[in-house]
């Protein structure tokens, strides 16, 4: 075993015991959720990754340089990859067979842009 590989496994069991740490800290939560009846209240709220909140932002700016006018293909590049990584994040299927990736459609975009994409 070489050292890079020591080095690996031990950055591997840190990040295993910081998984378990927060899984149970997740768990206690829910516990707690459900004890005080706040069920109904999370309801209320959408949570969004930072993920998914940077994939958003990414197509909103998107969506100025096309109404700008300025829209090239780097662009529209760029927005595949975010609508792609969007629909990956909310676990949307992009599709079983993937022949040839195809940009997304302009309509998408602007609907997304909008709020109408749920």
């Amino acid at each position: 075993m070489s050292i890079l590989d020591a080095e690996l496994e031990i950055e591997l069991l840190a990040l295993r015991k910081e998984i378990n740490k927060l899984r149970e800290e997740n768990d206690r939560l829910k516990i707690i959720i459900v004890e005080n009846e706040l069920e109904a209240d999370l309801d209320k709220f959408k949570v969004i990754s930072p993920e998914e909140q940077i994939c958003i932002d990414g197509i909103k700016h998107l969506a100025e340089v096309f109404k700008n006018g300025t829209f090239d293909k780097n662009d529209a590049a760029n927005f595949d990859i975010l609508h792609k990584n969007l629909r990956m994040i909310r676990g949307q299927s992009i599709g079983d067979k993937v022949k040839k990736s195809k940009p997304a459609d302009v309509k998408e975009l602007l609907k997304i842009v909008e709020g109408n994409n749920e």
